[in-house]
Parts: C-alpha cells; sequence; structure tokens
C-alpha cells in the first residue's frame, strides 16, 4: 500500500492517548460502558458500593443524605474489632470522604442536619481510636479537621442561640480525651459571636477560680486542669481575634514564659510593637530557651520601633552564637557596601574558630566557601565525627569535583565510623562510600601525607578482615 506523501505517521505516543486512564477517554466510553464497569466494580469492593450509594442520594434524594451518612457512622461505632495497620487509611480516607459530603452537600440542604451528621463524626472518635493503633494520624486529622469543620457549621446555622453553642461547645471540649477538639474552638468566632464570647470566657474565669491552686509539680491533676482551662480562654481570644484578651489569659499560667512569644507575635500582627517588646523582656534568663527562641521577634520588633543598632547588635549575636546563615545575611544586608567587606573577612574569622567543626563545615558550604571547607577538612579531620553522615556525606558531594583529596577523606571516616562500631546495618551505606574512594582514587594526590587508596585498603581489610558481611557488598576489581 503507497502512503500518501502528505499523510503524517501517527506518533506512538498519541496511539496511546486513548488508552490512558484520564476524564476525557472516559467520557469516550459512554454512560452505558461506564456504568457497567462501576456495577461490576462495586459487586467487588464495598466501599466503592457505599460510595456510590452516597453519590445516588446525594442527586436523587439530597434531603436523605444525611441521614443515610449518619447511618454509615453509626456502623463504624458499633464496631468492635480491631482494626490492623493496612485497614487504616481506607477507613480514613472513607471518613473524609463523609466529613466532605457533610460540609458540602449536606449543609446545602439543611445546615441543622449537617450539624447532627458533623458531630456525630466527631464523637465517633473514641470508639475509632480504642480498637486501631493511629501512630501514622490518618484518622486523628481527619477528626480534628471534622471538629473544626462543626464549629464552622454552627456560624452557618442562622438564629442559633450563642448560649446552646456554649454548651455544646463546652460539653465536647470536656469530653475530648484524645485531643480530637484542639482546633474547635478556633473555629466558633461566628457562632459564638460577641454574646457567646463573653459568655464562655465568664463561665471559663469561673472554673478557674473554683480550682485549687497549684502545688507544682507534685500536684498534677490540678495542674493539668487549671492548664486546660487556661488553653481554652487563649483559643477562645484567638477565635475572637482578641489580643489583649490572649495576653490575659497567659497572664493567668504559671508558666507565661512559654508563651511570650505568642503574645509578642500577636502584638506585633496588631502593629504594637513596644508592648511586644514589654512582654519579651519579662524573659530576663539570655541563656534560657525561650529567651533564644524569641530571638527573630526582638529583631522584627526593634525594627518596628526603630532600634535598627539593636537589630543590627542582636542578628551578629546570633550569628555569632549558631553560625546563623540567615542572621549573618540579614546583618550584613543593612550594612554599607564598605562596611560588608570588613564585616565579611571578620565573619568568615569566627566561622573558622567555631569550636564545633562539624557546624564549621556545614556553615562553609552553604556560605559557600569550598575552598575554606577543603582547608577545615584537610586540617581538622580527626575532629570530625564519621557518625555526622547528614553533614559529612553531602559536604563529601560537594567537594569531590574540585577537592577530590578531601572528599576522600570524608568518605574514608564514614567507612570506618559504620566498620569500627560494627554497624551491620548500615554496612550498604559504607559500601556506597568506599565505592566513592574508588571513584576519586585516580584524582587523589600524595601532598601533606595523603593515604593512598591501596593503602587504605589494605589498613581496611587487616583491621576488619572479619566483617564479612560488609566484604561481601564491595565489588572485586
Amino acid at each position: 500500500m503507497t502512503r500518501n506523501p502528505s499523510e503524517k505517521p501517527k506518533s506512538r505516543a498519541s496511539a496511546k492517548v486513548g488508552t490512558t486512564v484520564t476524564k476525557d477517554n472516559l467520557k469516550a466510553l459512554g454512560a452505558d460502558r461506564l456504568a457497567d464497569l462501576l456495577i461490576e466494580l462495586a459487586g467487588q469492593d464495598t466501599a466503592l458500593t457505599r460510595r456510590l450509594r452516597m453519590a445516588l442520594t446525594a442527586v436523587h434524594a439530597k434531603d436523605k443524605l444525611g441521614k443515610e451518612i449518619e447511618k454509615r457512622l453509626r456502623t463504624i461505632q458499633r464496631s468492635r474489632g480491631f482494626l490492623p495497620w493496612d485497614r487504616i487509611r481506607p477507613l480514613a480516607a472513607e471518613l473524609d470522604t463523609l466529613r466532605q459530603s457533610i460540609l458540602g452537600d449536606v449543609a446545602s440542604a439543611d445546615v441543622g442536619q449537617a450539624i447532627s451528621a458533623m458531630r456525630l463524626l466527631v464523637e465517633i472518635a473514641p470508639s475509632v481510636y480504642e480498637r486501631s493503633d493511629d501512630s501514622s494520624g490518618y484518622l486523628s486529622d481527619v477528626f480534628r479537621e471534622a471538629a473544626s469543620d462543626l464549629g464552622v457549621l454552627w456560624g452557618r446555622q442562622a438564629n442559633r442561640d450563642p448560649a446552646i453553642v456554649v454548651t455544646d461547645l463546652l460539653t465536647l471540649l470536656d469530653d475530648d480525651g484524645y485531643g480530637t477538639c484542639d482546633r474547635l474552638l478556633a473555629a466558633c468566632g461566628t457562632a459564638l459571636g460577641e454574646t457567646g464570647a463573653a459568655m464562655l470566657r465568664t463561665m471559663l474565669l469561673a472554673r478557674l477560680r473554683d480550682l485549687p491552686a497549684s502545688k507544682g509539680n507534685s500536684d498534677y491533676h490540678t495542674d493539668i486542669a487549671r492548664m486546660q482551662v487556661i488553653r481554652h480562654l487563649r483559643d477562645l481570644a484567638d477565635a475572637m481575634g482578641d489580643v489583649d484578651a490572649y495576653s490575659e489569659a497567659v497572664s493567668l499560667s504559671d508558666r507565661q514564659y512559654a508563651y511570650t512569644g505568642d503574645v509578642a507575635r500577636r502584638l506585633l500582627d496588631k502593629g504594637r510593637a513596644r508592648e511586644a517588646l514589654d512582654w519579651l523582656d519579662r524573659e530576663t534568663e539570655e541563656n534560657s530557651r525561650f529567651y533564644k527562641e524569641n530571638d527573630d521577634l526582638r529583631i522584627e520588633a526593634y525594627e518596628a520601633v526603630g532600634d535598627r543598632d539593636k537589630a543590627q547588635a542582636l542578628r551578629w549575636n546570633v550569628f555569632r552564637e549558631r553560625l546563623s546563615l540567615p542572621h549573618w545575611k540579614a546583618y550584613q544586608r543593612h550594612l554599607s557596601d564598605y562596611d560588608a567587606i570588613d564585616a565579611e573577612e571578620q565573619a568568615l574569622d569566627h566561622i573558622r574558630n567555631f569550636p564545633n567543626r562539624s557546624v564549621v563545615l556545614s556553615t562553609l558550604l552553604e556560605w559557600p566557601a569550598l575552598d575554606e571547607a577543603a582547608r577545615l577538612v584537610r586540617h581538622h579531620t580527626a575532629e570530625l565525627d564519621g557518625r555526622d553522615y547528614g553533614t559529612l556525606r553531602p559536604a563529601a558531594e560537594r567537594l569531590s569535583e574540585a577537592y577530590p583529596n578531601e572528599a576522600t577523606l570524608l568518605y574514608r571516616l564514614l567507612v570506618e565510623a559504620v566498620l569500627d562500631r560494627a554497624l551491620s546495618r548500615y554496612y550498604a551505606y559504607a559500601a556506597k562510600d568506599l565505592a566513592s574512594c574508588q571513584r576519586l582514587a585516580p584524582m587523589l594526590t600524595m601532598a601533606e601525607g595523603m593515604e593512598s587508596h591501596e593503602t587504605f585498603m589494605t589498613r581496611l581489610k587487616a583491621s576488619h578482615k572479619r566483617k564479612l558481611g560488609f566484604w561481601s557488598l564491595i565489588a572485586v576489581p
């Protein structure tokens, strides 16, 4: 058969387009064919059957969808069999599909029914947790999202009595033993309104007054109860966007120092930088963890009040203490070109003399100053820890092209750290590192007492000849 010269041959890629599972290609099958396929699959998959039934209900009997979802949720609640790990994710996916249906289709038809179904979804959480191992977090993510959605749905219900919202909210919070409702209060700003928020705050403060004062570590239960009430007060303040109420809630705590940064962040967001500094200054122990965690907030606050000198001084101090390059770069941006040259040399000199050599190596690579990094490896090999593979292996990869000697020294440290401790589960990594040494061997120079690859291999075999599991992974040249 003679091909018309004007005809272009069909490419193999275009021939496959029709067989790729895409929405457009599936549409081409037609409704009847797709329906037959779905019926066939549904007969083998009960989860798909349930999903199809819900979809049909949403189209043909939308007013009954909420009841259908509740029926399914109660079935899950009544189940008693333990859920193995491989059933956790499918169940979480089903629950999330139900959650989305409640928030969408059910709520558009009947908000009250949606509230009832979403609350049931939140309330079945304990029964599900008790018969499963949710270490993956799939289930808890869905339940927390459902609790947040419940707060949103309360806000969408017209003429809802704030007192009922407060009562329902406290009931759920009080019965929550798994953290399911951690995000609920934050989503209730609209539902509560100013009236409901004032009622809830009054009730929470009354609870706090009725609790005995904390007696320290010996009074765990009282301490936990007080912390929970204060946390609810903080969440309520956030829900209403009230930074003053938030700071007042923190002031009620015996652990104000843990929340000074949170208060300062909210004050800065409201343009109240001087008040933010006042809160940050409450932590006077400069070596404490909380003080250092708030350094960036202090810098932001200093800038906001126009105290650039203090902001710069703090950036420099943070860089000196932690070799934090983001702080160095921010410090450098605020210098003139002339001052930046001197400051850069001063910074590099400080990095060179920093006591933690692994941190120095990472910093020099990030700077980047590869020549300085290579010098560090060359002169301070013994001070680097071969167990720090998270630093040494990337460093070796970065240095291998221009500095094969220094890269080889790092790979050798990694190999010997594994073999010296007979860490058999890491032999495969050590074998790859040794292969990298072999790859770099032709590029090595014997300057400054550099051990040849052959000599290193002889020493390694003499020291670890009995580690047959490792040597079985090494390719024989």
